[in-house]
């Protein structure tokens, strides 16, 4: 009998704490994708502890978003604008596009189309892109969804995935091509709160 709830209490300990060994492994990158080497590390932030804004997070991340704004609502999802910021780096270079995997908004997958607007990266403050991610979180009732939102809806919207950031980065006098990863792992405001 006692090894019997043994037996259970190992499995359900095994359940319980299998997800977060699962979550707690890196994710592996190829060695090059699309012809751009892949680097890990190659761009260093800023500190921009000095400026006051107040979206800024205690973490900064090379790739952030802003405010998201509901485009459309529509009986099969809801479609939003998210505005791009990249912040300020040490070292000059060019980013030629931006490519989005395993992207969640707010536990729900999306896909957000590459982002083919080649920009200068900023060196003495965060820059917005010109043109807002624009995708659709596709839901079997949306509208029910939106509704609920707008009834019992949190602040903030968790934003997790990955941007491969592709371009020609300076290190010293070289001028390298490479993709840099940029895990993404924020909260952004919910933008059906408050309406």
């Amino acid at each position: 009998m006692l090894y019997a709830r043994l037996q259970i209490f190992a499995g359900i300990l095994i359940l319980l704490v299998w997800p977060t060994l699962l979550h707690a492994q890196s994710i592996t990158y190829p060695k090059d994708i699309r012809g751009y080497k892949l680097e890990r590390a190659a761009v260093e932030l800023k500190d921009t502890s000095k400026q006051k804004n107040p979206q800024q997070n205690t973490s900064p991340q090379l790739i952030q978003f802003g405010s998201p704004r509901v485009a459309s609502v529509t009986p099969l999802g809801i479609g939003l604008e998210i505005p791009v910021v990249v912040s300020p780096v040490k070292q000059k270079g060019r980013v030629d596009f931006l490519v989005f995997e395993k992207m969640k908004v707010n536990g729900t997958s999306v896909e957000i189309d590459e982002y083919h607007r080649a920009f200068d990266l900023p060196n003495h403050k965060p820059l917005t892109l010109k043109e807002p991610l624009r995708f659709y979180v596709y839901l079997p009732s949306a509208i029910m969804v939106a509704i609920d939102e707008l009834s019992s809806s949190t602040k903030e919207w968790p934003i997790t995935g990955v941007v491969y950031v592709f371009g020609r980065f300076n290190k010293s006098i070289f001028r390298f091509k490479r993709v840099i990863p940029v895990e993404i792992n924020l909260k952004t405001p919910n933008p059906l709160h408050d309406k």
